[in-house]
């Protein structure tokens, strides 16, 4: 195991490998009434086609509960966890295909029961009301009773076209014992959407997609919504406690975990996916302006052909062209005000974000570092396309962004904002002067810009003699 090389027999089996998938055409084969074995599926180009429920479900929480209980007693947790959503996903007419830490994936699929057809949606929505009914009326009572909490889990639906393939290697060449390390991988961007939709639903919340929605029955009691991932807005129909009901003689009680509820972090999740919206109305109200001002053009140069082959019409026609074009520049030129203030709109709300987490550390950390650092590069980005430098753009956050490079330890970062508040800004916090100067072990570059603006006649003596009395 020392060699620092990769051996040519071992080069030459990944060659002739990759050669040998890269060679083969990719042979579809629909799905029909059943969903193939995984040991039916071939490790080759062949793959599996059609249209599926994807369903994801996962704890919430479970590191939390992890860090809280001993390890044995979460092997119980997750081990009946898993064992009721697999009795869900199989009662309901699914398969169980993946797991991933305490995330389950269940597949489903049309079927024909009795000349009665049931949509690959409602055996997933089944499925996902199932869970939810087993985790509260069942799992979480003996939970309570036994360990003193409560877990609760969101399902994420989404349905639409996938293709299945086996990928991996099979045993070493050498060694016919060697397990062959193979898997199956579901290629789509449905099985991404219901992973994503799954992660945002809330606890007992089942979110889905307008394909799942469209072949459900009682669509009566979901309601539409957005969700805010990232940079990226999330639109499905979600409903909260839609349990299956239970014969009269269960009378068991539901138990549910706490719901996760920040308001704070709400109304800043809300400013997210309001942005968001902006965002894309401007840019489908700038495309709609191109397209029709596209059009204009287009008649313009018809108009101007027609005016060359009449010689009695050329000089009305020129002058009916110059009115065209007039309008044409003066639309162009209400467009461009308009988009410019648009993106200074932009601006002013993702700053307005900056001054409503402004002091509230733990919001702050609540939505972490790179986040933040995200937020700040988007900042520069839109400062950018306004006319404002980076420069600039610190001077208008200057203070956000002393507080939020705090929050995270960035003394380097929190010192450098610093210096440009006290040479741009009208005041400076004497205890914040001294938490970074102290944190960063810098101070020479903020001695001499506090020195310059006392020279300049602005108002800082009381920061300067607080810096020299901190021995510098």
């Amino acid at each position: 195991m020392s060699e620092s090389f990769i051996p040519a027999s071992e080069f030459e089996t990944a060659s002739n490998a990759v050669s040998n998938i890269l060679g083969q055409p990719v042979e579809e084969i629909k799905i029909t009434d059943i969903l193939p074995p995984l040991n039916d599926i071939a490790d080759s180009n062949k793959v599996f086609k059609g249209k599926l429920s994807v369903l994801f479900v996962d704890m919430r929480k479970s590191t939390d509960l992890t860090d809280e209980l001993k390890s044995k007693k979460m092997v119980k947790v997750y081990r009946s966890f898993i064992r009721i959503v697999i009795q869900a996903i199989r009662y309901s007419g699914g398969y169980t295909r993946q797991f991933a830490g305490d995330g389950i994936m269940g597949i489903f699929q049309n079927s024909n029961v009795d000349g009665q057809n049931i949509s690959s949606s409602c055996k997933a929505i089944k499925a996902a009301r199932y869970i939810h009914t087993l985790i509260d009326f069942c799992l979480n009572p003996a939970l309570k009773k036994s360990m003193d909490i409560c877990i609760g889990c969101g399902v994420g639906i989404c349905t639409g076209t996938i293709m299945i393939t086996k990928v991996g290697m099979r045993g070493k060449e050498s060694n016919k014992t060697a397990e062959n390390e193979t898997g199956i991988v579901w290629v789509g961007s449905t099985t991404n959407y219901a992973n994503r939709y799954c992660s945002l639903a809330h606890p007992c919340e089942i979110f889905i997609d307008e394909n799942t929605y469209s072949e459900i029955e009682d669509s009566e009691i979901w309601t539409k919504t957005s969700r805010t991932k990232g940079n990226k807005v999330f639109e499905g129909y979600a409903v909260s406690e839609h349990y299956l009901s239970l014969p009269e003689e269960i009378t068991a009680e539901a138990v549910k975990a706490d719901t996760e509820n920040d308001s704070e972090a709400s109304f800043i999740q809300n400013i997210f996916a309001e942005t968001q919206e902006k965002a894309l109305l401007l840019v489908d109200e700038i495309s709609k302006k191109s397209a029709e001002l596209a059009i204009a053009l287009e008649e313009a140069k018809k108009r101007e052909g027609q005016a060359i082959a009449r010689d009695n019409e050329s000089r009305k026609e020129n002058i009916r062209l110059q009115q065209w074009q007039n309008k044409l520049n003066s639309k162009q030129a209400d467009v461009d005000r308009q988009e410019q203030k648009n993106k200074e709109q932009a601006y002013s709300i993702h700053k307005s974000i900056f001054s409503e987490t402004f002091c509230k550390s733990d919001l702050i950390k609540e939505f972490g570092k790179d986040h933040w650092l995200e937020f700040i590069g988007k900042m520069y980005e839109l400062g950018k396309e306004i006319g404002k430098s980076q420069l600039e753009v610190k001077i208008d956050l200057d203070c956000y962004l002393i507080g939020i490079y705090r929050c995270f330890g960035m003394y380097e970062e929190a010192y450098e904002i610093l210096c440009v508040q006290a040479e741009h800004s009208s005041w400076l916090n004497q205890y914040i002067l001294e938490d970074v100067v102290k944190q960063s072990g810098h101070w020479f570059k903020l001695k001499g810009i506090l020195e310059k603006r006392v020279y300049e006649g602005k108002d800082y003596r009381e920061c300067l003699d607080k810096l020299k009395s901190m021995g510098y």
